[in-house]
Order: structure tokens, then sequence, then C-alpha cells
């Protein structure tokens, strides 16, 4: 009897322990929660708190919201508004670039045709040098005949055609060093200040404004300053 009722007692002790057990691992692990048990905490996660539903619905929901037909002519409107005024600005770009294109066009054109002749009248250039080469020669040689003054009045002819399609002479002799429109050939010592055209060796010719050719000049420079006169020797 004694060894009977120790074996029931062992038995009763093991259920009690598995019993125990059990109940700590399902509390442990959500899988072997029963389902109801299972169904009662999901509600209670979804449940909404008193603030979420005092705030309303989510910033996401308020963005995923449909707009009305009002709202939506309003933002094709908009669109619209903004699509024409960038054409317009772009059709303003596109014509000042045009009126610029055509003012660049115009000023080709009234070169082209203004000096158009430039090759031309620079290549006569030497034949107007040798005509007064030939005055200054016979003047030199005290030429006063008919020749001489032939050759003055064919020079003062050509001249007067050239200054007709704008070629002027260039200010050279007495005038300051102007390196845009002279070329110095070489440099002297004078009396006069520095860097003065001191002799024109070839005129220079403008063509409506333009240098169509430099003048060849010979330019001033300052005389070396004089020696103290060294003392007597003692």
């Amino acid at each position: 009897m004694k060894i009977r009722s120790l074996q029931d007692r062992l038995i009763v002790e093991g259920g009690i322990k598995s019993l125990s057990t059990n109940k700590k691992r399902d509390h442990k692990d959500p899988k072997h929660l029963s389902p109801a048990v299972k169904a009662g905490e999901g509600v209670r996660e979804k449940a909404p708190t008193d603030k979420e539903k005092a705030e309303g619905p989510s910033s996401l929901e308020n963005e995923q919201r449909e707009q009305t037909p009002l709202e939506k002519v309003q933002a094709e409107l908009e669109a619209k508004a903004k699509d024409a005024a960038e054409r317009q600005d772009q059709l303003l770009r596109l014509g000042a670039e045009f009126e610029n294109y055509k003012k660049r066009v115009q000023k080709d054109n009234s070169d082209l045709i203004k000096f158009g002749n430039e090759s031309l009248l620079k290549a006569v250039l030497p034949i107007l040098d040798n005509l007064e080469r030939a005055i200054d020669h016979g003047k030199k040689m005290n030429e006063t005949g008919p020749l001489l003054q032939g050759v003055e009045i064919i020079l003062r002819q050509f001249l007067t055609f050239l200054e007709s399609f704008g070629v002027k002479p260039v200010a050279a002799l007495g005038e300051p060093f102007d390196p845009e429109k002279h070329e110095a050939v070489s440099q002297a010592e004078s009396d006069q200040e520095p860097d003065r055209v001191i002799s024109e060796m070839e005129k220079g010719y403008l063509f409506h404004g333009r240098l169509l050719r430099p003048a060849k000049v010979l330019v001033s420079k300052a005389r070396p300053e004089k020696k103290a006169e060294t003392k007597e020797s003692q």
C-alpha cells in the first residue's frame, strides 16, 4: 500500500510540473498561444488610442484623397498659365536674337559695300608714292619746266580721286608717335621732345577712318646729357 501511494504521489507531482512548464512556454512563445488569445492580443494592438482618435485621419490619407473637380480645373489652369508664360518668354528672346541678327547682317553688308574697294585702293598707293618721289627729285634738281608741273597736276588729280572714295592721308610729320597709325623705321637724336615724328619716309592713308596703310616715319629721341667736365689733375 505504501509503495502504491508513493507512486501515485510521484505521478501527481509530475503532472503538476508538466502543466506548469506548458503554461510558461505558452506565455513566452506566441506560436503556442491559443487562437482565442491571439485574436484578443490582435484586437488590443489594432485598437486606436484616444490621441489617434482626436488627431483624425493621417497626413498620408489627406495627400491621397482625390481632388474635387474644381481643384482639378484650377490645377490645369495654373499649369497652362505657366506654360504660356514660358512660351512668351521664349518668343521674346527669339525676337530679340533675330533683331540682333538683322543688325549684324545689315552692318556686314554696309561694311562690304563701304570697304569693298579696299584692296584695289591699297594696290594703287605705290603709284602715288612714285609720283611724289618724282616731284621731290625734280625740285632737288631745280626743275621748273612743264614736265614737273604736269606731274604735279596728275598728283593733285590722283589725290582728289582717292579722296572721293574716302581715302585721306595720315597726319604724321611733327605729330606724337602713334603706333596705331605710324610705323617707326628708326630713331634719331633731336632737339624736339622724344617720341615725335621728325621725318616721313612713306605716307600713310586712312580709308573711311580705317587704317589703309601706316606711315613709315623716323622718331625722335632725347640727346644724351653732356658729361660734366672732369677736374684738372693735380
